[in-house]
């Protein structure tokens, strides 16, 4: 609950508005059952190499970008990549020696090119904070990676993407519900300056996605927003949640507790 005053300036607790991050409503985009499981019944899921090289590559990034920039040596990257795999590598637990080097050699591949393309007077204005934005009768926002101030005083946000860049980049684009969250929240986060752009990062290539920030485009993106975010509220206030079984059932964690999903797999002519 929040906490309102009425006329007399007695406290009023008003309800909170649901909060839905991109990602999660991602999920519900793809999967309604998944989400369901995921969140709200909160069913465990199975330990994920890619989720641990991507947090610990997150990680590194994070206390390397916080380093004065003289301390911004790639030895120190590297380092910073070493303590944050010592923390997290549940994954890897059950992992060959041989397999646990291959991860962090491409870990360590990714920071370098990062460390090798940044500027050496890197100062961004925000690094792994939480941010979010009102959308009515509900709130949308996740973390951001980087937010950097131009010369002009707008803004650029920076995710990092340590998976691969899209195959069709103009689809996922046009699917992208992150971009605008990030950018409006951003730009409530600094008192009104305007975000330019958000560009996603992906660390293996070096190659980016960019998504050019006008009013025409984030008033037509900040629908697509709205209208996931409230038939996810619309559901979990039903309790209903229907699957839509597809090819990501092959790496969905809940697939042997939907029926739906099992039986659209057990009828797929692929190999799995």
């Amino acid at each position: 609950m929040s906490h309102d005053v009425d006329l007399f300036g007695a406290p009023v607790e008003t309800p909170r508005k649901p909060w839905f991050s991109p990602s999660r409503l991602k999920t519900f985009l793809d999967c309604a059952r998944r989400y369901e499981y995921q969140f709200l019944r909160k069913y465990p899921t199975a330990p994920s190499k890619n989720l641990d090289l991507g947090n610990n590559v997150h990680a590194a990034l994070r206390d390397w970008l916080r380093m004065p920039p003289k301390q911004r040596t790639p030895d120190n990257l590297v380092e910073a990549f070493r303590a944050a795999w010592r923390i997290n590598s549940k994954a890897f637990a059950n992992s060959s020696r041989e397999e646990i080097k291959e991860w962090g050699e491409n870990g360590k591949a990714m920071l370098l090119r990062f460390a090798d393309a940044a500027p050496p007077d890197l100062e961004p204005v925000m690094i792994e904070k939480t941010i979010s934005a009102d959308y009515g009768e509900v709130v949308v926002g996740g973390r951001v990676d980087r937010v950097d101030a131009l010369p002009d005083g707008s803004l650029r946000v920076i995710d990092y993407k340590t998976g691969k860049y899209p195959k069709s980049p103009a689809r996922e684009k046009e699917q992208d519900i992150a971009a605008p969250v990030y950018a409006r929240a951003a730009s409530l986060a600094f008192a009104g300056a305007p975000v330019v752009e958000v560009e996603l990062l992906y660390l293996a290539t070096g190659e980016r996605l960019l998504f050019p920030v006008d009013d025409v485009w984030l008033a037509h993106k900040d629908l697509a927003v709205m209208s996931a975010a409230h038939a996810a509220r619309d559901a979990e206030r039903a309790g209903e949640f229907p699957p839509r079984p597809s090819r990501l059932c092959d790496w969905c964690d809940f697939k042997q507790r939907c029926p739906e999903g099992k039986a659209f797999l057990d009828a797929s002519p692929s190999p799995r």
